[in-house]
């Protein structure tokens, strides 16, 4: 047990120390009646970076990636949020219609999209280098 949680902690510290992996959480939520579970990428890797949406029009995940020695995409939109007083940027994902706001990572996704779960179980599954 000891060595299990040595272990764990020395991946969690890995995890945050290194800016240039990806992380991939298999998700776990539930509406009440029906358990959904999916998986669901945060980050790039060593040669490349991603952004992390979710499209609401086909209820799926989408990723919008481009080379580290490249420069970022810019949004096509801001706005200002009256409830939060954040400016939000959208971004073009491919084979979306329409614009969408980044989630950054997995502490930021506070309820599932996909069930509304606001008690939804992440676990880290895959780090991405």
């Amino acid at each position: 047990m000891l060595r299990r949680t040595i272990l764990l902690l020395a991946i969690l510290l890995f995890t945050q120390a290194t800016s240039l992996a990806g992380n991939v959480y298999d998700v776990t939520s539930t509406d009440g009646m029906t358990t959904v579970t999916y998986r669901v990428r945060f980050g790039g890797g060593k040669l490349f970076e991603a952004y992390t949406a979710f499209d609401p029009a086909s209820k799926k995940f989408v990723y919008l990636e481009w080379k580290r020695s490249d420069e970022a995409p810019k949004p096509v939109l801001t706005f200002w949020d009256h409830r939060t007083g954040e400016t939000v940027a959208l971004y073009k994902f491919p084979d979306v219609k329409d614009p969408l706001p980044v989630i950054p990572s997995i502490e930021d996704m506070k309820v599932c999209p996909m069930t509304g779960d606001k008690k939804f179980e992440a676990k880290l599954t895959i780090i991405v280098d």
